[in-house]
């Protein structure tokens, strides 16, 4: 090496060890207000994927409840136990026969309950018992409690009286732990309801539900239900207390019920109103048998209980004249047509629905445009006040020119339809919104949120003056663990906080039934099971951002070497209370330098929120608290309006001044 070069290298390192390292730091103006902050930014979407309905939230513990399946049907390898009768038995029960009788069962297709077919049983001979039992979801096994009400209703015919045993039974039906007796009666063959009670006697983590014949005789049954009493359903609707209760405290702002579900060619409102038993069974998208037990009304119903904002999807390719009666059905006055038919339902005041969306990530071109027009004309026609949503899909690359786009994952190549709607609403002096959905599985790749603004900026362009905002209803991801929690966090910060701000935001599928992934999807917020409920880290984000929830975002600057952290800053209408929201994704602890530049706390006590832990993290049934937000008020003083603060690695943290 020549001395010129030696030389220089010792000025270059001598220069590097006496500068100092350049510091991380968050400088807030909070009296420059950027924008209003919605209160809805922590929603999410339930659809019956992976059992979030029917084997969740969905009060009925019997699954198979209308006999729909086939014999020998699986959607999973499940359970079988000793002496289990599959043949002729519909594909979620199973017949048993015990003492010495002698039995058959079919599946009969002459004028079913609902659906195509009902479970036949017949008692040829002998003595004992023939019947077919239960075990709900998957055949995983029912979960009762010793003095507790199960209510409960069947659908059967009978060509004489005959009397029917109903029980609920330990896993291999050896002990009985609560028993009915009830009477057909001589009806020409003819359905008639049969309700009925069981108290049991002991606690069961493996009950299975039996409906028996103990004599000779045959009986048809066409659907089956049991629930928890009032005192496992919220406020007595259909729907489990504890799942309702775990949505509230997770600070759920709003729902979307919608997703992928809703693009069955048969899910269709109409079928989802009038007595739950009669509502007919329908080939669903995630359940080949799914039912309308739990539909579109039961949502309305739960959410405006549990005071959460509901807004549901419609498919696409209902008639304008069905839609039309839809809105007379939920916000018509009881002396309309289809008013009266709701208040017959057992809601007798409107809904008050302000917001439907039509479709779940459409291909919005020109054929999409037509039937929304025919739809959105219907619609309003009833109901000026509605604001129709778009239900559009997602999008890889800036949207810069709105007739020359590509990386949509509908195919589209231009924005014309969005265009045409956009006029359509100017036109008629509506509101409309379009709905778009990102992926965030991990926090160091999600490429759709600034093309999301893009999206924004390029209706602007072409809206003409039109009313219209941009939301997301799906941020999507393919995992329930820490690293999802962040990203959410990332996600929920960046469209919070973006000059087009977006006035909704729902994460995808808030709840997931444990071990019972049947599809792929394993992204619920909350978890469930039989007896309990608990929450994974993107529902802990949900949390803490609702509890502090303000009224407008301020501008903030973040100097951040690493590009590890990401912040938006909040504050009430007063300017009293100022709120961090800072994401540190890296996997090292971060020192920032706080700068309250024009913000003058009056208690000096912070309260920091940080949820925390390796991205893989994530909670369950044995470990539900594996990570959970951890609270702490902690002293603090501003030297000339600057203070430090170290973020945990992998962390999402909410800072509150006041």
């Amino acid at each position: 090496m020549n001395i010129s070069l030696m030389l220089a290298t010792a000025i270059f390192l001598c220069f590097c060890v006496n500068c100092p390292a350049q510091e991380s730091r968050i400088l807030i103006h909070s009296s420059i207000v950027l924008h209003n902050a919605t209160p809805y930014s922590t929603g999410a979407c339930i659809e019956d994927v992976n059992h979030e309905i029917y084997g969740g939230i969905y009060s009925q513990m019997i699954f198979g409840e209308s006999f729909q399946e086939p014999t020998g049907f699986s959607v999973r390898k499940m359970p079988e136990g000793f002496g289990e009768i599959s043949d002729g038995v519909s594909g979620m029960w199973r017949g048993f026969l015990a003492g010495n009788a002698n039995g058959s069962f079919s599946m009969s297709t002459e004028h079913p309950f609902v659906g195509s077919v009902s479970q036949k049983l017949t008692y040829e001979s002998g003595s004992g018992v023939v019947g077919i039992e239960n075990k709900g979801l998957n055949r995983q096994g029912m979960v009762v409690l010793a003095g507790k009400k199960y209510e409960g209703s069947l659908r059967v015919r009978a060509s004489h009286v005959q009397k029917i045993n109903i029980s609920l039974q330990n896993t291999d039906g050896s002990v009985t732990i609560a028993t009915a007796e009830k009477l057909t009666s001589d009806t020409n063959k003819e359905w008639q309801r049969l309700d009925f009670s069981l108290t049991p006697d002991r606690n069961e983590k493996q009950a299975r539900f039996a409906i028996m014949l103990s004599s000779p005789g045959e009986v048809e049954i066409g659907y089956a239900y049991l629930q928890p009493g009032s005192w496992g359903r919220y406020k007595d609707l259909p729907v489990r207390k504890d799942v309702v209760k775990g949505l509230q405290k997770i600070g759920i702002s709003n729902l979307r019920y919608g997703g992928s579900m809703i693009n069955a060619e048969e899910y269709r409102w109409k079928k989802m109103i009038g007595p739950r038993a009669l509502r007919p069974p329908y080939k669903g998208l995630w359940y080949r048998y799914s039912t309308n037990g739990w539909g579109i009304f039961d949502f309305l119903n739960v959410c405006e209980a549990a005071g959460i904002p509901g807004i549901p999807a419609i498919n696409s390719f209902e008639s304008p004249q069905d839609m039309a009666d839809f809105m007379e059905y939920v916000n018509g006055p009881r002396s309309s047509k289809w008013g009266s038919m709701r208040a017959e339902d057992g809601h007798p005041a409107p809904y008050n629905l302000r917001y439907v969306e039509i479709g779940n990530e459409e291909r919005v071109d020109d054929a999409y445009y037509r039937r929304f027009e025919a739809i959105a004309k219907a619609m309003w026609a009833v109901d000026s006040e509605i604001t129709l949503i778009v239900g559009d899909f997602s999008y890889d690359k800036p949207l810069d020119n709105p007739d020359h786009i590509s990386g949509t994952a509908s195919g589209i190549t231009d924005l014309s339809a969005q265009r045409n709607i956009l006029k359509l609403a100017k036109a008629n002096n509506r509101a409309v919104w379009f709905d778009i959905h990102i992926w965030n599985d991990e926090p160091n790749n999600i490429p759709q949120l600034p093309i999301a603004q893009t999206f924004s900026s390029a209706l602007e362009k072409m809206s003409t003056g039109a009313d219209f905002r941009v939301i997301v209803f799906e941020l999507n991801a393919n995992n329930n663990l820490h690293r999802r929690g962040i990203a959410n966090a990332l996600a929920i910060n960046s469209l919070e906080r973006g000059e087009q701000p977006f006035p909704i935001i729902c994460s995808a599928n808030c709840l997931q039934v444990d071990d019972q992934n049947d599809n792929g999807w394993d992204q619920g917020l909350l978890f469930l099971n039989s007896t309990s409920v608990w929450a994974q880290s993107p529902g802990y984000v949900m949390q803490m951002i609702h509890e502090n929830s303000m009224s407008v975002c301020v501008k903030s600057e973040l100097m951040d070497p690493t590009g590890d952290l990401d912040v938006t800053v909040k504050s009430d209408s007063k300017g009293k209370i100022l709120v961090l929201q800072v994401v540190n994704k890296g996997v090292t602890p971060h020192t920032v330098l706080l700068s309250l530049e024009d913000f003058k706390p009056v208690k000096h006590q912070l309260r920091a929120t940080e949820l925390a832990g390796s991205m893989n993290a994530r909670n369950t049934a044995s470990l539900p608290e594996e990570i959970i937000p951890v609270k702490k008020v902690m002293p603090f003083t501003l030297k000339n309006g600057d203070m430090n603060f170290t973020f945990k690695p992998s962390s999402f943290t909410v800072l509150r001044f006041e």
